[in-house]
């Protein structure tokens, strides 16, 4: 640890301190993110160890869940209860996230108990499922509802990745049916041809893919 007067070999020589803090393992979550005009997000929303360094993303996650939303909102173009999703969509994600922190401040604890626990959670990372399950909760893969989309090669080669970068809702399809009924939201959906079949909202998460519902734009667009 970097310390007052001591000789760091990347960082130099420390002769002072402006500012310092100091944190601890709290955890506390809101109830609810919305109370009418007012949203919560980040720190102000759910509080949690450091553990994994995961409060900044976490809270890049609530901005970007919410920024559409209220964008949409203003304009006049959200849906009825499109803001009430927030709490339904970010309070799980800010639950989840504190109990994983949570459980690696228990694992790094300095006592016999919690050396034991992490010797059971090495063996199971040895294993492929272990392993596997833990990966694909870090990385998003598996299922695509509900979660970032993946960057995939459309058939015009260019990248999904780049188009989530326009913040417009994208419809990825090969149905020349569906192509036409999104013609009526061509000034906030953008139409790419590619498979699988998906509707990617302006914060780059998937509302749905495979089969469309039977309204595939109602409960995004107005």
């Amino acid at each position: 640890m970097a310390q007052p007067g001591r000789e760091e070999p990347l960082a130099g020589c420390i002769v002072s301190v402006s500012a310092a803090t100091r944190y601890t393992d709290a955890t506390r979550q809101a109830v609810t993110y919305r109370a009418g005009r007012v949203l919560l997000a980040g720190d102000a929303a759910h509080i949690h160890s450091p553990a994994g360094g995961q409060g900044l993303n976490l809270g890049i996650g609530d901005a970007m869940n919410l920024g559409w939303k209220l964008a949409a909102t203003v304009r006049g173009r959200a849906p009825e209860g499109l803001l009430d999703g927030y709490t339904e969509e970010r309070h799980p994600v800010g639950a989840w996230v504190q109990g994983w922190s949570d459980a690696q401040s228990a694992l790094g604890r300095p006592d016999a108990r919690s050396a034991a626990l992490r010797a059971v959670v090495a063996d199971l990372l040895d294993t492929v499922p272990g392993a596997t399950y833990v990966l694909k909760q870090i990385s998003g893969v598996g299922r695509l509802h509900g979660r970032v989309a993946p960057d995939l090669v459309l058939d015009d080669g260019s990248d999904l990745a780049r188009h989530c970068r326009t913040a417009r809702f994208l419809l990825v399809t090969r149905d020349p049916g569906l192509v036409a009924r999104a013609e009526g939201f061509a000034d906030r959906l953008t139409v790419l041809p590619g498979s699988p079949a998906m509707l990617v909202r302006p914060d780059g998460f998937v509302a749905w893919t495979g089969e469309p519902p039977a309204d595939p734009f109602a409960h995004w667009l107005r």
